[in-house]
């Protein structure tokens, strides 16, 4: 259907320009012909050019060609000058139709050769579109199945760690606290699948209504601080005053934040994370900057950073950060359902800053 539409579309800017020179040439020369005072124009023109013809041959006599042929051209434009103008506009209409005629092959393949590229691209957006909705339900199937038998295995050794089984030593009970807490990575990661495949898949709709900024930021706080404070790091909190509300999707806001301070808080063995909410009432936005002082994105692996499955770099320490590489990818897509923009600087070695700004919906 695409390629029918452009065919057609394409084929006046190929034909009318010429058609209409064609046609504009007939008329005109039949013009001239019929009226009476264009007649009578071209016959004092040819006149005119027959006597300046032979005056110019006597003034350079010239003497190369017998003069009964300067006689009989001048004779010639005397007594069929008036035919010469619109004869040689009607032959321009004449060659303008060959020169039509001649291209109408050359420009039927090209259209053939156009609309064949175009079905051949129509196909293969087809079959990306098509492999990219089978990989995001493979994604949320295998999500929702394996969330299932790890929350319950987790349910147990919170119940084992807790005594309720019986008595826990302070070994046992510490390797049930490591197990616990890789469990709650797993769940994690598992979870980021989920948002992304509903992403992906355009499930969620935006929900917009009014809320607390400093409300959602403080019920995340606590749990940042405790993962920072387990690293030895420190988390600067630049947060507006509690009477500042904000018209948006709240839960798209809390993802945002968090997947921006997680990712500064895993990337970062050393120094500090700094997260500035801004309100900005004069422009019905808010400004989100969340700053390290990690390891940095290597300058070649900004332009990727958020596309789904990458990950720039490893930790200080040299070892893999854990995760699907997904987390940005979120951010992104969020971002841009809420009209928002995103921009990110970083340099090796001395940390990454991403800026936010979401206006008001």
């Amino acid at each position: 259907m695409e390629a029918q539409s452009f065919s057609k579309a394409t084929m006046p800017l190929q034909y009318t320009s010429l058609i209409f020179v064609f046609v504009f040439t007939i008329v005109l020369g039949a013009f001239i012909l019929v009226d009476e005072t264009s007649r009578n124009g071209l016959a004092l023109l040819s006149d005119f050019l027959a006597r300046e013809y032979v005056a110019l041959r006597r003034s350079f006599q010239v003497s190369n060609f017998p003069g009964s042929l300067s006689k009989g051209s001048a004779n010639i434009l005397s007594g069929y000058g008036h035919l010469l103008f619109p004869g040689g506009i009607a032959l321009f209409g004449a060659l303008t139709a060959g020169l039509i005629i001649r291209n109408v092959g050359r420009i039927s393949r090209q259209d053939d050769q156009v609309r064949s590229r175009l079905n051949d691209l129509t196909q293969a957006k087809e079959k990306a579109e098509k492999l990219s909705k089978l990989k995001s339900d493979f994604l949320n199937y295998v999500s929702h199945e394996l969330r299932t038998p790890l929350t319950v295995t987790m349910g147990y050794i919170d119940c084992m760690a807790d005594g309720l089984y019986g008595h826990i030593d302070t070994k046992h009970k510490q390797i049930l606290e490591i197990v616990s807490r890789q469990a709650g990575e797993l769940r994690k990661m598992i979870d980021q699948i989920l948002v992304f495949s509903r992403l992906e898949a355009e499930k969620d709709q935006v929900r917009i209504e009014e809320f607390s900024l400093s409300k959602v930021i403080t019920e995340m706080r606590e749990a940042y601080d405790f993962l920072a404070n387990q690293k030895g790091i420190e988390i600067i909190w630049d947060l507006p005053g509690p009477e500042a509300t904000f018209k948006s999707d709240s839960e798209r806001f809390r993802e945002i934040l968090s997947n921006l301070v997680q990712n500064a808080i895993k990337y970062t063995d050393h120094g500090s994370v700094r997260v500035r909410v801004q309100h900005s009432p004069p422009t019905n936005s808010v400004e989100l900057e969340v700053a390290d002082t990690g390891i940095g994105i290597p300058r070649d692996s900004l332009a990727n950073i958020f596309e789904p499955f990458v990950r720039a770099h490893k930790t200080a320490s040299g070892n893999s950060a854990g995760g699907f590489g997904l987390g940005l990818s979120i951010v992104r897509k969020h971002v841009e359902l809420l009209k928002g923009g995103i921009d990110v600087k970083s340099e090796l070695g001395k940390g990454t800053t991403f800026r936010i700004v979401l206006p008001r919906s």
